[in-house]
């Protein structure tokens, strides 16, 4: 361990802390922008960050720096909060789950280091996706696109004896594709992101994404609005995955559970059809919302969260896990070292079932199939919720028809969960996203297969 950051731990627990941790993070960040194949800006930079965080009897006390000599400093500060807090308020609210100690160095070798890429060659990523979206079609008019990643050195250390370095490099690439006809005009985007290195995203291909944003674009030009009422229901991955982190994993999250959520006190009781599983599972390889350790220092894993409608599981956090009396299952997650961690969700995804996509279509004589979010809202403690949908296809007599655009779904969780009749087997899982939460946003990816509602309450957004 640093001899810094064990001066500092040892100094507060010799004065009473019952617990301390500290987390740092030493990053290099690269980032450009391009618009219509003409480089906007790019950007270069390093920063520091450390977090550290004292429990003293049953109060917490947290400061931060971007000063690595002021880690003696924001250790003193830190236990002094959380003393004060203590003797103005005598709580003893906070217990934390037990986890084992563990002393690691997660050292990755990177076939392409980001460290040795150039300038250049970062631009090249750029013009090929930007290359990939115009070939598509002359109807393509404006292309949009942003790239950045970052070379990261971060450290926990407890007073617990855990002590665990990591290095990864991470990558994020946005492109965005105007198509337009006549006096019509449509938007899509394609994205990929991830913390295992920039050979994913060789091995995606930034020219593929980039025609993948075009293509939906132009495809769109045709597309009618939605029918409405109620009606069945299939989801795509992309849909039916923000279905279930917005409408399920966050009302899932302990620190809501306990307190506002729709599934407060709800543990062990049905309360979803035979067909509802879904998985919380920071543990899979490449994904957006992977990690091997939290910012507590404990192990990610795979939590179900729902077996066969049964609700199974909350996620939770050493101290959520602590407040339950169960064990914490990985998902105390923060932004940067700038802040506490809190309980949040990694990959979550609805578990795939036993049937063919095609399958699902059969016996549907009226309904809509749904693709691509865009942007909605939900409401944890009554468990409503109104999802915007990029484009779907009516479907008649058990086929896709008529393509449409700027589609809506609203209805209650609860209702939804148990009318999910039908589950595919195409387990897709890659979706790149940020979650927000309590002013800190987190890398998160959601998915699932294809599933069928049996009815929904569906319309278009105009």
């Amino acid at each position: 361990m640093d001899r810094n950051i064990k001066e500092a731990i040892d100094t507060v627990i010799s004065k009473g802390a019952t617990y301390a941790d500290i987390r740092c993070s030493d990053k290099e960040i690269t980032s450009l922008t391009q618009k219509n194949g003409k480089i906007e800006d790019i950007t270069t930079g390093s920063s520091f960050a450390a977090g550290f965080r004292v429990l003293y009897k049953g109060s917490w006390g947290f400061v931060s720096t971007d000063d690595i000599s002021g880690i003696a400093g924001i250790a003193e500060t830190a236990f002094r909060i959380a003393k004060s807090i203590q003797d103005a308020n005598k709580s003893k609210d906070v217990v934390l789950a037990e986890t084992k100690t563990v002393e690691k160095n997660i050292d990755v070798r990177y076939k392409t280091d980001l460290k040795n890429m150039s300038i250049d060659d970062r631009i090249h990523f750029a013009r090929e996706g930007y290359k990939g979206a115009t070939e598509v079609s002359d109807k393509i008019k404006s292309v949009s696109l942003m790239y950045g990643d970052s070379c990261t050195r971060n450290v926990f250390a407890s007073s617990e004896g855990t002590y665990i370095t990591s290095n990864p490099q991470y990558f994020k690439y946005y492109v965005f594709s105007t198509a337009r006809q006549g006096d019509r005009r449509e938007e899509s985007f394609d994205r990929y992101a991830s913390f295992s290195g920039i050979d994913e995203l060789i091995r995606r291909d930034p020219a593929k994404i980039g025609a993948s944003a075009s293509r939906e674009a132009v495809k769109l030009l045709g597309a009618a609005l939605p029918p409405s009422g109620k009606m069945p229901v299939i989801l795509h991955p992309t849909i039916g995955g923000l279905f279930v982190h917005e409408a399920v994993g966050h009302a899932s999250e302990a620190d809501h559970a306990k307190k506002e959520s729709i599934f407060n006190s709800k543990l062990g009781e049905k309360i979803g059809s035979e067909n509802l599983n879904i998985v919380d599972d920071s543990c899979l390889k490449g994904k957006h919302g992977s990690y091997m350790y939290d910012d507590e220092g404990v192990r990610g894993k795979k939590t179900v969260i729902f077996r066969n409608g049964v609700l199974e599981s909350y996620l939770h956090s050493r101290e959520t896990a602590g407040l339950m009396g169960v064990g914490p299952t990985g998902n105390g997650r923060a932004q940067s070292p700038n802040f506490l961690p809190i309980v949040r969700m990694s990959n979550t995804y609805f578990d795939k079932g036993d049937m063919e996509t095609d399958e699902l279509f059969e016996g549907v004589k009226k309904g809509i199939y749904m693709k691509g979010f865009k942007g909605g809202e939900v409401n944890p403690v009554d468990g409503t919720f109104t999802f915007g949908v990029e484009q779907g296809y009516i479907i008649e007599n058990g086929k896709k028809t008529k393509l449409v655009k700027d589609c809506a779904m609203s209805g209650l969780i609860l209702d939804v969960l148990k009318k999910i009749d039908a589950v595919g087997k195409d387990l897709w899982l890659d979706g790149v996203g940020f979650c927000g939460k309590e002013g800190q946003a987190v890398p998160v990816s959601d998915g699932g297969p294809h599933f069928r509602v049996s009815e929904l309450l569906v319309g278009g957004q105009r």
